[in-house]
């Protein structure tokens, strides 16, 4: 049986995530201590308990992740062996530690040293109440893409009062695109699109404008981090999210990893690569289910026989 594992990112975070875990299973605790002790604080106390405002700080929010990932996936792969692992923007240091690929301890180290640097790079911009730096844009319209496209392109300054930039920061879905960049930018462009008949725009609850070219400064700095990281050939497939195809070599993992913090996030075609080489069972390792009903609505109507398992359901 071919097994995908999806490991979820940012906006799967909520207080009390991977309670139910720690509580049952000796292995899912195993995860949470060592991240308590590679992180120097009890996050897990911060991830049961909140408050939230702490939670979704990126430099909280990232770890926490990264631990109920694997925490999940500690207890899942036992009953349900992986064949695939691929994680969205900082579900890949979990997918890469389910493969076996990157350790425990370096992903935690490096997952924490990303959330520092991305946070050095937010602006220092007073953002409009009710809004962020991000924005997801859900539309069946099937030229989504091009239109997002030609609005971030319109809607970018370069010069003047006025300057800020946005850009295509995630292709979750034919429906779901997610735009990031200067708050007054992300604005101007949900505005563009309103205009042209998109109506559901929703901002994100995130510090930051995370994979744009604002966070360039941190990609850098990451380089400079994976270069002390030993990184091995995944043991089973990997995809990665900058090229939306797999990839094996260390390097390339390397590279890929600096890459996707300041470019798009190509979950879409990560997804299509896995089901063209024949997976019909994924597997979400973490925690809610956003990747679940992300596969469900593009895939499960088109009949094309997957079967979607979720963790809340399943363990």
């Amino acid at each position: 049986m071919k097994v995908g594992y999806v490991f979820p990112g940012q906006g799967s975070q909520s207080v009390g995530m991977g309670k139910n875990i720690y509580d049952n299973y000796k292995s899912a605790r195993k995860i949470f201590q060592a991240g308590n002790e590679i992180l120097g604080f009890d996050i897990a106390y911060l991830m049961f308990n909140g408050p939230e405002e702490e939670l979704i700080k990126t430099a909280n929010c990232q770890p926490a992740i990264l631990l109920a990932n694997l925490a999940y996936f500690s207890v899942l792969n036992k009953k349900i062996p992986c064949s695939l692992a691929l994680g969205h923007s900082i579900g890949e240091y979990s997918a890469l530690v389910a493969s076996e690929a990157l350790s425990l301890e370096d992903a935690v180290k490096l997952v924490k040293i990303r959330a520092e640097l991305m946070t050095d790079c937010i602006p220092a911009e007073k953002l409009k109440p009710g809004t962020s730096n991000m924005a997801a844009v859900l539309n069946d319209n099937p030229n989504l893409i091009d239109l997002v496209k030609e609005a971030c392109e319109k809607c970018s300054s370069y010069k003047g009062t006025d300057k800020g930039i946005v850009q295509i920061a995630n292709i979750n879905s034919s429906y779901q695109i997610i735009i990031s960049g200067n708050n007054n930018a992300v604005i101007k462009t949900a505005e563009y699109l309103k205009n042209k008949n998109i109506k559901k725009i929703v901002y994100l609850k995130v510090e930051g404008p995370f994979h744009s070219v604002l966070m360039k400064p941190a990609a850098e700095g990451m380089k400079k981090e994976l270069e002390n990281i030993v990184i091995n050939k995944p043991k089973t497939l990997y995809i990665a999210n900058s090229t939306g195809g797999f990839i094996s070599e260390p390097n390339e993992i390397k590279e890929s990893l600096v890459e996707q913090i300041y470019n798009p996030v190509k979950w879409e075609e990560s997804l299509e690569t896995a089901i063209k080489k024949g997976f019909q069972i994924f597997v979400e390792s973490g925690s809610g289910e956003k990747q679940a009903k992300l596969l469900n609505r593009d895939y499960k109507p088109s009949n094309k026989g997957l079967d979607i398992l979720v963790t809340a359901d399943y363990i």
